[in-house]
């Protein structure tokens, strides 16, 4: 089990500059942007959704309250998803972690919603929120989520996730949401979070998703509408959220919303807390009503105050600052929707470049800021400022803006980035550090148009990187037992520095590892420039199986790798040659190179019987089914390489990806799974050649596994096939599908569930061990 722990943190969506991503989403422009801030001065309430994993907040209830209605929209998601799968990539664990972060901020981008996390580590599937808690802890989870609550204020909290059924992350966010509700508002609860500033709060109330529900007691939410200033519906906004969660195959899904089969929802109110301002905020609504009462009503009167037809344009703007300037000073909520209003109503636009992607610590930073003055010319001069977040150590800088050259003005400052700011890359290292991807400064143009100072503003986000970075590729490196003699181990060293760097490494392994030279001296020539180091040794023979320590610490930098080189009791089968049928996922490929196997990728044009048959075993990797069109196509040549004496291995798939008649005997996949990885493995047939040959395996090579056994078992098959391992989770006993073998003419045909990817991309020793004997079937 994979676990960090942090305290939650927040993250700012539609204004961030991040010079390492280009495809962040950019902010809404012209008539779409003037239309929502219209909306926006209309409501001050807020809404809240909460959902345990990236996509599994309700995108089409946040698009349709915060496009259609104004209000303030809130996604509190309880992970950042580094323990599920993966559908585009070979990334697992925090390298997920920090995809799935960046789908979910371009999703939020989309719904309107502000994106904030509770950091609770992702383990992988769970069957009750007992098995969450135990990881999470009970206590430390109601704290995050209260401290949420306290922090944003929601006024309505929604949320998919009860406190029964389902995965257990879902069950201890929605028992865990229930409890807060109560709490937040009471000063004795958690009380350091009121010594650092945080106030007591009451939501209104709290719904839970019905699906499949009826009832005229229920709140029902229809997004099948048409949003007029964008011209999408609601749910088709939500789909275009929903998609951005490539990692996990939300594309699939998205013709749902396009199509009004997702147009409408149903969410049973669960806690409901007196709040006398609600009424004269709008009230709430009544059970069978919408979340709010008179959304309509109240928006489109707020609206009406300042709007854009009658008097025109000039009407409006005077309507607009004469707004601003009652609640000039006041730097409220109030004043911060009217500026905003004001500035997309002239049409003041503030854009900025950074004079690098990464930064090195005591490197001087220029932040470029360009401002345009669209439209009819309102600006009359004003300051930019460069305000350093609370956690960086930066004194605040500004520059005057003396006048506008046809409608733009631009500015430089500059700041030296001091040595006390931690580095934020690599990113999966750091995705539960204190400010993961929080921006550290903001840029703000303060103009005057008039009497009055309108500013708009952007945050800005960059990587901060150590001058040099090392690293062992491929670690960990695998060493069989008794087989010493020459090898290799390699450094990846990078420059992130603006100029030229030599820098010397000192190397130190194990005893046993025989490094040749402690002391390596690398050049590198500009900023980004990166090289692979060879680091030879000679291995001992007699090195017993387990794990040998390897370091490289650049010379005068606080740079420091750290790498291991396993030894593990292993046979390689001799005179195989493996074909891998890829999906997404390289692991399968990686540890046949670390074996020194013969391999190969088997493409488009190699399912002729003349290219199979050069392959003794072919591994058709995890969900292979659904992104190889091609192996669809060609399954029966697959099977006919069977018949012919060939060993097919199929690795796992989705129920709904995998047909019975992919087999060449039907298997039927179920959603059956087995998450405690501690889980007892029964051998039903111990004598197989699978579990003796050429490695013969005991119950301590089954010990240590990552996250979970298996997941979609199988639950039916035909009897041509042996199932050849048992195992379940505490108090369940479903069919033991996780491993079937028959014979199927003059060959083998293996179908596995088991999570043999995740053990591999590991080395964990056992599953080395298993694996090879699986090659020698």
């Amino acid at each position: 089990m994979r676990i960090s722990k942090r305290l939650g943190i927040t993250l700012a969506v539609l204004a961030l500059s991040f010079a390492g991503n280009a495809a962040w989403p950019e902010p809404e422009l012209g008539s779409v942007a003037l239309h929502q801030a219209l909306l926006d001065l209309g409501t001050d309430l807020r809404l809240m959704c909460v959902a345990a994993h990236p996509d599994d907040e309700d995108s089409a209830t946040l698009a349709l309250y915060r496009k259609k209605y104004g209000y303030k929209t809130f996604a509190l998601i309880g992970t950042r998803g580094e323990g599920g799968q993966n559908e585009i990539g070979p990334e697992l664990y925090e390298e997920l972690g920090v995809i799935r972060t960046h789908e979910m901020l371009r999703a939020s981008a989309i719904t309107g919603a502000d994106l904030h996390f509770l950091d609770m580590p992702e383990f992988g599937y769970s069957k009750s929120r007992e098995e969450a808690f135990a990881v999470w802890g009970r206590e430390e989870t109601l704290r995050r989520m209260v401290r949420k609550i306290r922090e944003l204020r929601p006024d309505v909290i929604i949320t998919h996730h009860g406190p029964q059924g389902g995965h257990g992350h879902h069950q201890a966010i929605g028992k865990t949401l229930e409890d807060a509700f109560d709490v937040a508002s009471d000063p004795n609860a958690f009380p350091e979070q009121i010594v650092e500033g945080l106030q007591p709060w009451q939501p209104a109330r709290l719904y839970l998703i019905v699906r499949g529900g009826g009832g005229d007691d229920l709140a029902k939410i229809v997004s099948n509408e048409l949003d007029p200033a964008r011209g999408y519906t609601y749910s088709a906004i939500a789909g275009q959220a929903l998609r951005e969660h490539e990692s996990q195959g939300m594309g699939f899904f998205v013709g749902r919303f396009t199509s009004g089969r997702r147009s409408s929802r149903a969410y049973r109110l669960v806690k409901e807390a007196n709040r006398p301002d609600m009424a004269a905020r709008g009230g709430l609504a009544s059970p069978g009503g919408d979340l709010f009462e008179n959304i309509p009503d109240r928006v489109d009167k707020a609206a009406r105050k300042i709007s854009l037809g009658g008097a025109g344009q000039a009407d409006l703007k005077s309507k607009v600052f004469k707004l601003l300037k009652k609640h000039d000073g006041a730097m409220n909520n109030d004043w911060a929707r009217a500026n905003d209003l004001a500035a997309k109503l002239i049409e003041l636009r503030l854009d900025l470049r950074l004079s690098d992607k990464e930064i090195v610590a005591g490197q001087r930073l220029t932040v470029s800021a360009q401002l345009a003055d669209f439209g009819e010319p309102d600006v009359e001069g004003g300051v930019v400022l460069l305000t350093a977040s609370p956690w960086v150590d930066v004194e605040d800088s500004g520059v005057k803006v003396e006048g506008f050259d046809s409608g733009k003005a631009s500015a430089e400052l500059a700041v030296t980035i001091p040595s006390t700011l931690e580095p934020t890359i690599p990113h999966p290292e750091k995705l539960f550090s204190a400010h993961f991807l929080e921006p550290q400064f903001t840029l703000t143009a303060r103009v005057r148009v008039g009497e009055m100072f309108v500013e708009v503003s952007k945050l800005v986000l960059f990587d901060v990187a150590p001058a040099v970075s090392v690293e062992f590729a491929d670690s960990p490196y695998l060493i069989r037992e008794g087989v010493g003699g020459e090898t290799r181990f390699e450094l990846l060293v990078t420059n992130h520095s603006t100029g030229p760097q030599e820098v010397s490494i000192a190397v130190a392994g194990a005893e046993g590892l025989g490094l040749e030279d402690g002391n390596v001296t690398v050049s590198l020539d500009k900023e980004g420039a990166q090289k692979l180091v060879p680091v030879n040794a000679v291995i001992a023979e007699n090195l017993a199986a387990r794990d040998y320590s390897l370091t490289a610490r650049v010379d005068g930098l606080d740079a420091v790798a750290e790498g291991t080189a396993r030894v593990v009791d292993l046979s390689v089968p001799e005179n195989i040659r493996v074909g891998v049928i890829e999906s997404y996922d390289t692991t399968f490929m990686t540890t046949l190179e670390r074996f020194d196997v013969p391999h190969k990728a088997i493409q488009i044009g190699d399912f002729t019987p003349e290219a199979l048959d050069s392959f003794t075993t072919i591994i058709v990797d995890i969900r292979a089914y659904l992104v190889r069109q091609d192996l669809v196509a060609n399954n029966q040549a697959l099977l006919d390489y069977v018949s012919r004496g060939g060993t097919v291995i199929v690795m796992y798939h989705k129920t709904y990806e995998w047909k019975p008649s992919f087999a060449p005997y039907p298997i039927t996949v179920s959603r059956n799974r087995v998450t405690v990885e501690e889980a007892p493995i029964n051998l039903l047939v111990p004598d197989h050649r699978l579990f003796n040959a050429p490695n013969k395996i005991v119950d301590a090579d089954w010990d240590g596994w990552i996250q979970e056994r298996g997941l979609y078992f199988p639950n039916k098959w035909d009897d041509a096939y042996t199932a050849l391992i048992d195992v379940a989770d505490p108090g369940e006993n479903p069919e033991p599908g996780s491993l079937l073998i028959a014979e199927y003419g003059k060959g083998t045909y293996v179908y596995t569930a088991l999570g043999w990817y995740r053990q591999l991309r590991e080395l964990h020793p056992g599953t080395v061990r298993v694996f090879a004997n699986m090659l020698a079937l």
